[in-house]
């Protein structure tokens, strides 16, 4: 849609037309601007100027600073939902400003962002952890190896070579007990983990601030 300036030129043009209404000519001139079906419109009907050409040289082409559709009303419908994206766009901005990506961009991004990210203090931490577990477990079966050696020989006073055969008996035993029970125990926190990425986060927006 063409619009045209409201020059003095046209406005005179318009207020020598003493046919047209004192408030259509309010109206016409209440903008800086004319649409060109307007201007069309009132040459037809009043005839102000010989003709179309020299009506239309008493203006210039309206340019708007900001873009054509600022001139058309919008909707409720359409601020509604330009404010719902705005707020969209705000949460999304706050979710990656409290839970930052790990800072390096690739072709599967998507892929590493929702894997396990492991950090050296992470994985530090777990070596530790596993170190210090075979260490409890050879506290463990060292200590029951020592102590059937020990009975067998203060209770029983067995031969050695039976003695030696409950000592690897017993410690084998022993240690194929430590490692069920830890394995069992990884399980179980792999399971958590599991668990708890299934579960759906819900979020609610209480309480949206504007800021300017």
């Amino acid at each position: 849609m063409s619009l045209y300036h409201i020059t003095p030129k046209l406005k005179e043009c318009i207020d020598s037309i003493d046919s047209l209404d004192t408030s259509l000519k309010d109206k016409l001139v209440s903008k800086p601007y004319i649409s060109r079906q307007n201007l069309i419109n009132l040459y037809t009907t009043y005839k102000p100027t010989k003709s179309l050409l020299q009506l239309l040289s008493t203006t210039s082409l309206y340019i708007p600073n900001k873009n054509i559709q600022d001139v058309i009303p919008k909707s409720k419908e359409f601020i509604k939902s330009m404010e719902l994206l705005r707020l969209k766009v705000k949460e999304e901005e706050y979710q990656r400003l409290v839970n930052p990506a790990p800072s390096f961009t690739a072709l599967y991004e998507q892929e590493l962002t929702n894997s396990d990210y492991i950090s050296p203090a992470k994985a530090h931490k777990e070596l530790k952890s596993q170190i210090t577990t075979i260490f409890n477990i050879f506290i463990s079966v060292a200590s029951v190896v020592y102590a059937i050696w020990y009975w067998t020989k203060s209770s029983w006073n067995l031969p050695d070579s039976y003695r030696i055969l409950l000592c690897i008996f017993f410690g084998l035993l022993i240690l194929v007990a430590e490692v069920v029970v830890y394995m069992g125990y990884l399980n179980k926190i792999e399971e958590a983990k599991l668990k708890e990425r299934r579960k759906k986060e819900i979020k609610t927006l209480v309480k949206s601030v504007k800021l300017s």
